[in-house]
């Protein structure tokens, strides 16, 4: 065989063997980012040696050494193990440490079952310690002769760690090749676990998606999102994307899974910083907590708070495309922000999410038992994540808004008739029996000359201004199942508060006094009058006329009973609430109190 057809057939080995390291689970992400050269002029290389290494990743290759696949693919594996365990440094005696660090690095690639070893760098026998432990033993002990001469044959009487004068310019960003190594180590144990799990081979061998590292980060780093972020399925499948026009993300609470578009360019930070916005929608209830309100709308809201809160926490790199980004609105939650919206909707829906312009990123049903199943799960999730925030001693920034939306979350809400119960309570205080001597009680056979007082009832004035008035939206949109949970509702907690009377006042397009109605009569059959248009402005403007007549107290209270589907704005100086149905929500911002009337 010719001479170059002999170093053609070396350099195929070379080659073959660097690939088989590149294509490693554990090493090959050190391989992708380190450097790997041909030392055709042996600056590095001694003429006796394999190759040379140094603290930046650059790795330096003998021209004309001979070996199989497997062993260059064994040797390259050392020192980039070297280089990924943080050994590739400068210590004296600097023998010591890189015979230490080279005895740490072969066994670890044993592990690894990389390729096979040379003959010429096989180990002589050596304590089973770390590289610390070995160096320390060497510096005082002095190193083995046996390991001395090994050393010395695989590098030639020189060096494999190469030292370099030359700083790396300040704009070049310092690779972190521990991480590396530790994302290959995380890699491998993955595909352990998913073969040992019944994944078949090839499945597992797949490589893991920016979505599914950026994942893997997020459960790594920031605590607060990592129990959501394990709950959910990521999917880049680029035609559902283009299907449901995706233009970067959405997410489908109910079906507990998420779409990031690959086309999009995300890079690795942008891609955490995308798939924290989509996991923070779930896990504050976005989808539930709408209420009735423009979806858009409210997606738009939504994704201000997040983008705000996400920022200050540092999480990854928001995105060029499909970033909703104010500072005049950070620190306002997502219903104060939707009622500043709500003022120019038309230009409010122009604002693209990160579905795009106009379409919310909330996708799928938010009703039904698997989506409140879903909420609930990632309710708690979220909590639980804060509590491994707070018990890792508050590691990161988290903003107060998003802490306090939280708790709120993680308490149980409180029950519509319970809050009804208060408000009742706060105008209708418990009468106070009084006691009098105007007629005495029936004295005490022990001390039958001490007269005792008797219990009054309060008197007649205070029972007679225990009332309120009932504003009954009686259109025809009105469901009587809710007219009759609302009425039943009233009519319960005013007799329990001793009201003497409700006075009723019935409005579709004009109102039709009921007059004054003892509150057990709201529990029977009684005719309702209306049921056309609805327009509840007159109904306020009878109760007021009442009031100056003196037939009503002055200021109410009122109790309005609607569907929402009313006109988009009422004037009253009478202290009111609201009874709607659940979901439904009203066209302008009350000032009054909203019970969502559940089943």
């Amino acid at each position: 065989m010719s001479k170059d057809k002999r170093q053609d057939s070396a350099a195929l080995a070379r080659q073959a063997g660097i690939e088989q390291v590149r294509a490693h689970l554990v090493l090959g992400a050190v391989a992708k980012g380190g450097r790997l050269y041909v030392d055709e002029q042996q600056r590095f290389v001694s003429a006796k040696a394999w190759l040379a290494v140094a603290p930046d990743g650059n790795v330096w290759l003998h021209p004309k050494r001979r070996a199989q696949p497997e062993e260059w693919a064994r040797v390259i594996g050392i020192v980039l193990s070297c280089l990924g365990l943080g050994l590739v440094r400068q210590r004296e005696p600097a023998v010591l440490w890189e015979v230490a660090s080279l005895v740490t690095a072969m066994r670890f690639c044993a592990e690894l079952k990389l390729g096979e070893l040379p003959e010429e760098w096989r180990l002589p026998e050596c304590e089973d310690a770390s590289t610390e432990s070995l160096f320390q033993r060497f510096c005082i002990d002095g190193c083995p002769e046996p390991l001395q001469a090994w050393h010395a044959d695989i590098t030639g009487g020189g060096q494999l760690f190469v030292a370099l004068d030359e700083k790396p310019p300040p704009w070049q960003r310092k690779t972190l090749w521990h991480e590396l190594l530790a994302d290959g180590i995380a890699r491998g144990v993955g595909r352990a676990l998913a073969i040992a799990g019944g994944a078949p081979a090839e499945q597992a061998l797949k490589p893991h998606s920016r979505e599914h590292r950026a994942r893997r980060r997020m459960m790594d780093c920031y605590p607060l999102l990592g129990a959501l972020a394990a709950s959910f399925d990521l999917e880049n499948d680029i035609r559902i994307c283009q299907q449901y026009d995706i233009r970067v993300a959405a997410i489908d609470v109910g079906a507990r899974r998420i779409w990031i578009n690959p086309a999009a360019g995300l890079d690795d930070d942008e891609t955490l910083f995308v798939l924290a916005h989509e996991l923070l929608h779930a896990g504050l209830n976005h989808a539930s907590r709408r209420r009735g309100r423009d979806p858009v709308l409210w997606n738009v809201a939504c994704d201000f708070a997040i983008n705000s809160w996400l920022i200050e926490m540092q999480v990854g790199t928001p995105p060029a495309i499909g970033l909703l980004y104010d500072a005049a609105l950070a620190g306002q939650s997502a219903d104060e922000i939707y009622d500043g919206l709500a003022s120019d909707i038309r230009r409010a829906r122009k604002l693209a999410t990160m579905r795009g312009a106009g379409q919310p990123d909330l996708l799928g049903e938010d009703s039904g038992s698997q989506f409140t199943d879903a909420e609930e799960y990632c309710r708690r999730a979220l909590a639980q994540g804060m509590d491994r925030w707070e018990h890792d001693g508050r590691r990161g920034t988290v903003p107060a808004g998003l802490l306090e939306e939280i708790r709120s979350l993680a308490q149980p809400p409180i029950p519509w008739d319970a809050r009804l119960a208060h408000w009742f309570d706060e105008r209708f205080p418990p009468l106070e029996m009084r006691r009098s001597y105007a007629r005495p009680s029936r004295r005490q056979g022990a001390t039958p000359d001490i007269p005792r007082p008797s219990l009054c009832k309060p008197p007649e004035e205070e029972r007679k201004s225990r009332v309120f008035a009932v504003l009954l939206d009686t259109s025809g949109s009105m469901e009587p199942a809710m007219l009759g949970k609302a009425l039943g509702a009233i009519a319960s907690y005013a007799m329990a508060r001793d009201v003497i009377a409700v006075r009723l006042v019935c409005c579709d397009a004009a109102a039709y006094d009921s007059g004054w109605v003892e509150p057990e009569n709201l529990l029977h059959r009684f005719t309702l009058r209306g049921r056309g248009g609805t327009v509840l402005q007159p109904g306020f403007d009878h109760l007021r006329d009442l009031a100056n007549k003196g037939e009503l107290p002055a200021h109410g209270p009122v109790l309005v009973v609607t569907d929402g589907w009313c006109e988009d704005r009422l004037e009253t100086r009478m202290d009111h609430a609201y009874l709607m149905a659940d979901g439904r929500r009203l066209p302008f911002t009350p000032r009054g109190e909203i019970f969502h009337v559940t089943s």
